[in-house]
């Protein structure tokens, strides 16, 4: 499950790597077993006519069409798949050969929701909503999404405590307490605190 490292800044580093649930491989799984239970029933239905060999190959071309169009693709489209954290951004990546994604820096992010129906945190998995710049982006079938939220709560204070020390002083920190902080620190460090 490598996510290519290229697509990386130079001072980027993942924190945490996964794809959808797999869950969603279900459907598929049962798309295959009812395709494969529709076409054996058919298959034995025409064993006993003349064209029956006729029609197994029919039979045989639309039962792969079907698999192709209800499996096949689906877990390939599941397996291009993934969600990423790094320190500085929220990515996902889907298609297969069409390609598309979302980087959502982490200093833009204002919240991270997360909700979880009970079979869902049975299976291990929920939706993780993030409010960026006043919108809200929402993804479904994130596997873990308890972790997920955590992981991205401890990268946005990693990053906004290192733009606070950057800056020199927090953001909404008044001239006043930011002196009276020195001051303190100051006084203990004459008092051999």
């Amino acid at each position: 499950m490598a996510f290519p490292d290229d697509a990386l800044g130079e001072d980027e580093r993942v924190v945490l790597l996964g794809r959808p649930h797999w869950r969603l491989c279900l459907r598929p799984a049962c798309a295959l077993l009812l395709v494969a239970a529709v076409a054996g029933f058919a298959a034995a239905v025409v064993r006993l006519q003349v064209w029956a060999p006729w029609a197994w190959a029919l039979l045989g071309v639309l039962a792969g069409l079907a698999v192709t169009r209800t499996t096949v693709l689906p877990l390939v489209r599941w397996r291009c798949s993934h969600l990423l954290v790094t320190n500085l951004r929220f990515v996902v990546r889907e298609g297969m050969g069409a390609r598309e994604g979302l980087d959502v820096p982490i200093d833009r992010i204002d919240a991270v929701r997360v909700r979880s129906t009970t079979v869902e945190r049975l299976l291990g998995c929920g939706t993780l909503a993030l409010d960026v710049a006043g919108e809200r982006l929402t993804f479904r079938h994130v596997p873990v999404v308890e972790r997920v939220q955590a992981r991205l709560h401890r990268e946005i204070g990693r990053t906004g405590s290192a733009r606070r020390g950057a800056a020199g002083t927090a953001p909404g920190e008044t001239q006043r307490t930011s002196l009276r902080g020195r001051a303190g620190a100051a006084v203990r460090e004459r008092m051999g605190a």
